[in-house]
């Protein structure tokens, strides 16, 4: 199992995500933030955990398809509260 290097609180971040520009590979007329890369969800990720009582990551329950399932049941909840 892989350990994160770290975690960015998002709302503490916004300010240097705001200020950073960011260069679009195939536009360069559009000018970016990594603050819009955010909100507008323009990467890809996975989720490896939420919280739980017994503080497991999705691997430890779930496995193979399963656990991408999990994962991506996880993230569409999180897409819902978001919106």
């Amino acid at each position: 199992m892989t350990t994160p290097l770290f975690w960015i609180y998002f709302p503490e971040a916004r300010p240097v995500f705001a200020n950073q520009e960011v260069y679009m590979r195939h536009n360069d007329a559009e000018r970016r933030t990594l603050e819009d890369i955010f909100w507008k969800r323009m990467f890809s990720s996975y989720v490896r955990k939420e919280t739980n009582v017994y503080d497991r990551v999705i691997s430890e329950y779930k496995s193979g398809l399963d656990a991408l399932l999990e994962s991506e049941r996880v993230k569409n909840g999180y897409i819902y509260l978001g919106t």
